[in-house]
């Protein structure tokens, strides 16, 4: 006899699936009290507006790129610059288990001089400050760079901050992190090229999404248009067990 589970799920009382969706949240999302009230401050909203923001930042995201439809390499840019909700959408997806574990374990293996390449909110950058590393900060000019800005100066941190619209990278790096950032990227070749080029020798490359997620959910997503793997691989890096971590080998 074939049983339709979605039948059954569908008659389970909405006084008994709430509970469980409570709990799966608490365990799933965890939201700093002081992030919430940051966003409050620098948005100048009220707690539930804020709520509401970062459990939608994402949705709204897709459906404002949907709504924009950029094509050229100028449109894909301004989009990230002035849409006001990746700011949420970001925070949410760090607060979900997967990231926190992730990112804990990447911050507990980052070592000497770091660059977080597409920085965001710059939780990273913070994290790895904490650990006591020297860390830079590199992204686009827009909404999320000034929350970043606003949040380092609001909590003490001394962080270079590079302006890409502006300025390439110039220094090297005993750390590279760039989590979460590769499928947006345009020219992922060059991208990655320019990250070994900017590698001290035994550097670490933390990377994750060279296999891009890509689905309507997330129609700012690319794919990359090769082997990001075998790519790395060819410019002298070698990966390790981490399914992220790559270690360049090449001579200066």
């Amino acid at each position: 006899m074939k049983i339709n589970t979605l039948r059954i799920r569908r008659k389970i009382p909405e006084f008994i699936k709430k509970p469980f969706r409570w709990i799966w949240h608490q365990w799933n999302i965890k939201l700093e009290e002081d992030l919430i009230r940051y966003l409050m401050e620098y948005f100048s909203i009220n707690r539930k507006v804020t709520m509401r923001l970062l459990k939608s930042g994402g949705l709204l995201s897709a459906d404002l790129w949907y709504a924009l439809n950029p094509k050229t390499t100028e449109e894909i840019k301004s989009f990230y610059q002035e849409t006001p909700f990746y700011v949420f959408n970001l925070i949410f997806w760090h607060a979900t288990r997967e990231q926190r574990v992730l990112r804990s374990e990447i911050i507990g293996l980052a070592k000497g001089k770091v660059l977080d390449y597409g920085g965001a909110v710059g939780d990273m950058c913070m994290m790895a400050a904490d650990k006591k590393l020297e860390v830079d900060y590199a992204d686009l000019p827009g909404r999320t760079f000034n929350f970043a800005k606003w949040l380092f100066k609001k909590k003490g941190y001394n962080i270079l901050m590079i302006d890409l619209s502006l300025d390439k990278i110039s220094q090297k790096y005993d750390t590279i992190f760039c989590i979460d950032v590769i499928e947006h990227v345009i020219c992922p070749k060059e991208l990655l090229k320019d990250f070994v080029d900017h590698l001290h020798n035994n550097g670490q490359l933390m990377i994750t999404e060279l296999d891009p997620t890509i689905h309507e959910g997330v129609p700012f997503h690319f794919e990359l248009g090769f082997n990001g793997e075998e790519y790395l691989k060819s410019l002298g890096m070698v990966k390790t067990d981490k399914s992220y971590l790559w270690i360049k080998r090449l001579e200066d």
